[in-house]
């Protein structure tokens, strides 16, 4: 996921391939990305699991744009997209149709983003845009839910059974596990390969 030998990295492999979800990616680190690519420019490694394709990493540029939709009763909504690019030009999309609804993270674990569509004609070209955690978590607590946090502490899980989809609302899909709610057996956490 770092693909410059010449920067450090605090990344550890977990050694139960889980990575532990926790807090946000804030706003300035997704503006003014702190890694390098592999070409020396600045971004934000980031990794998703999705339905069509399955665990990819990718990166960010700080590049944020505004969607306005109009509607003909003279209303109009507005939501931030976050760019996220194919990890280099060798390794493929970063995402596809069916992927929509995935959580972006980086390698901290930390929340990126909610995966909301894409575009490009080629799989060199590819861009994905997903709506930021730090503009979306307002509007899901001004929306009904006003102790939504991202910052909730949750003991660490070590044994995930795959089959086990148990109450403690975990969502389950081949090798990716996101334990979405809090229980006190369980932390959100996501299946590396």
């Amino acid at each position: 996921m770092f693909p410059r030998a010449d920067a450090t990295t605090t990344f550890k492999y977990p050694d139960d391939r889980l990575l532990e979800l926790r807090d946000l990616i804030q706003e300035d680190q997704m503006c003014n990305p702190y890694m390098l690519d592999h070409d020396g420019e600045p971004c934000l490694f980031v990794i998703k699991n999705g339905n069509a394709t399955g665990v990819t990493i990718g990166r960010t540029t700080g590049t944020f744009s505004f969607v306005r939709e109009y509607f003909n009763n003279g209303t109009h909504q507005t939501s931030m997209e976050w760019a996220i690019l194919p990890y280099d030009n060798k390794s493929g999309i970063f995402s596809a149709p069916s992927d929509s609804g995935s959580i972006i993270v980086d390698g901290c674990g930390r929340f990126g983003g909610l995966l909301t569509g894409g575009a490009g004609k080629t799989e060199s070209s590819d861009v994905t845009y997903a709506t930021p955690f730090f503009w979306l978590l307002p509007r899901i607590k001004a929306n009904g839910f006003p102790d939504a946090t991202s910052t909730q502490s949750w003991p660490r899980r070590r044994d995930i059974d795959q089959n086990d989809i148990g109450d403690a609302g975990e969502a389950v899909r081949g090798d990716f596990s996101l334990l979405a709610s809090a229980s006190a057996n369980s932390s959100p956490s996501v299946t590396l390969l």
